[in-house]
């Protein structure tokens, strides 16, 4: 009985501690918003796995800011009004195919800063099996403040 009590009582501990994953909550109205879709295909087209979030483990805002600054000089991103605010909308979509059998943990968004790989955003999850000819593409959403 007192072992049940005892696990109980850890678990409901441990719980609140595990959700959090040392990770930042990106919110709408903040500097700037975050939130990735990412899918796995097999070498037929079928869903494999759909993930997504607002919450990272590593998030690069000051690299960010540049990236985006670089991103919205390339194309015709929106700019929409919400209230008083005025927003500018960035996706960007990331491919990439699989040669190999192996285990995706975090969907990762990085850029290259004088040639040298910089993470700017990592979402962490439990992960999913991949096959050689297995898909994935992650769209990315940003959201910043313009006005």
């Amino acid at each position: 009985m007192n072992r049940i009590v005892l696990f109980s009582f850890a678990l409901i501990i441990l719980i609140p501690l595990s959700n959090s994953y040392g990770a930042t909550q990106t919110k709408l109205g903040d500097d700037i918003f975050v939130f990735v879709q990412s899918t796995v295909r097999n070498s037929d087209g079928t869903l494999v796995a759909y993930l997504e979030s607002t919450k990272f483990t590593d998030l690069n805002l000051p690299g960010m800011k540049t990236f985006l600054d670089f991103e919205a000089s390339r194309g015709n991103d929106p700019i929409i009004d919400v209230d008083v605010e005025q927003y500018q909308v960035i996706r960007r979509i990331q491919s990439q195919s699989f040669d190999s059998e192996g285990l995706v943990a975090s969907t990762i968004l990085s850029d290259n800063v004088d040639g040298k790989n910089i993470v700017l955003a990592r979402f962490a999850h439990d992960g999913y099996p991949v096959i050689s000819g297995d898909t994935l593409e992650s769209m990315w959403t940003f959201v910043r403040i313009v006005s």
